[in-house]
């Protein structure tokens, strides 16, 4: 159906400012392999986080990218990952994708990221080989990397961070970060991805896995996925990075002035990333007393579109209902209460009053029976 207010309104560069980029394209006649436009968006990404230009490989996609870095995590040994169930599903995908299986544990109730103690007892009492652990940055909360490089260390089983809308909010460490350029993250571009790894050895390895498995010579050393970014998608991420500086702002702006219309709701929690200064692409709330169905149901007799985002969790997708899983009491209730709002750059205060509005008239009528 159609929206008054739309869940999103992605915004991507306009065509005047790609174009300059796409003229370069037929000038250079080079259009994927690492051409120039690619190489020069390594080095602005670089310069981004704060790394050296070999610690960034640009790939197709964010899934894409959880793949080659899961894969090079393994070396390509088949074994367990352990991963939080309250994600995405193209988390576990990737997993899959890398020749591993999915372990699913919970997550912490406040930070909602993968619960370190659980992934300790995991590691004492499974019995199959653990080859690598996903933690998942939600919703693009900043997440330090320095913990997870120490798990890493201690446990001697590397780590991938899926931090897909975490561009900025992504610190750089030893262990590979995977941030998405998909349209419906901050800074979008349509489809692509990159990592970043301080690691130079670990990161050229990323870059292998990405071209075949080959290295330098036209020769597959070891497996590999076709994951290069097109010189098309690097001439928008070019005029998305152009861009990204007023959209940030715009951004981080608009955040605040939701998080202050809402912060009075009776009924509602606001949840701890929303109290980050970081752009986002999201907005969630936690409703204490009503299910996510139900305000489902009643906004979208409001036309307002709303979304329970990562769904009921990833053990509860067909794909994944035999994947092994350990207890997941904290996930189940975070699926069941965490809503996701409209919100976009261009939400306008008339929309976010509207949408506030609905919101306590959806809690009123539900306590009143």
């Amino acid at each position: 159906m159609d929206y008054d207010i739309p869940l999103m309104r992605p915004t991507l560069p306009q065509a005047d400012m790609i174009m300059p980029y796409l003229a370069e394209i037929d000038s250079n006649r080079w259009y994927s392999n690492y051409g120039p436009l690619e190489q020069r968006l390594r080095s602005r990404f670089a310069d981004m986080f704060s790394v050296e230009y070999q610690n960034i490989v640009m790939t197709s996609s964010g899934t894409l990218g959880l793949a080659m870095a899961l894969r090079e995590a393994s070396a390509g040994e088949g074994g367990l990952c352990l991963m939080p169930s309250f994600t995405f599903v193209a988390s576990a995908h990737a997993v899959v994708a890398a020749g591993l299986t999915p372990f699913f544990l919970d997550v912490e109730p406040e930070s909602w990221t993968l619960d370190q103690n659980l992934v300790l007892e995991a590691l004492d009492n499974l019995s199959q080989p653990v080859r690598a652990i996903l933690a998942v940055a939600p919703f693009g909360t900043p997440l330090d990397i320095e913990i997870w490089d120490e798990l890493a260390a201690k446990t001697g089983i590397p780590v991938v961070i899926d931090s897909a809308a975490g561009i900025d909010s992504a610190q750089a460490g030893q262990s590979p970060v995977v941030i998405s350029l998909h349209a419906t993250k901050p800074l979008g571009i349509g489809e692509g991805g990159l990592i970043m790894c301080r690691d130079r050895n670990r990161a050229e390895a990323l870059f292998q896995h990405g071209n075949f498995g080959f290295r330098e010579k036209r020769l597959a050393e070891g497996a590999g996925f076709n994951g290069k970014m097109s010189e098309y998608s690097a001439a928008v991420a070019h005029a998305a990075l152009d861009a990204w500086p007023e959209l940030r702002c715009g951004l981080r702006e608009r955040a605040v002035q939701f998080r202050h219309a809402l912060s009075n709701v009776d009924g509602i929690s606001l949840v701890p990333e929303s109290e980050k200064d970081v752009a986002r692409s999201t907005f969630n709330v936690i409703l204490r007393d009503t299910s996510v169905e139900a305000a489902k149901a009643f906004m979208q007799t409001q036309r307002i579109e709303v979304r329970q985002w990562w769904s009921r969790g990833c053990h509860r997708e067909p794909a994944f209902a035999n994947a092994p899983k350990a207890a997941l009491s904290v996930t189940n209730d975070l699926a069941n209460r965490v809503l996701g709002l409209p919100f976009s750059i261009d939400l306008n205060a008339q929309e976010i009053a509207r949408i506030k509005r609905k919101l306590v008239e959806f809690i009123e009528n539900t306590r009143a029976g």
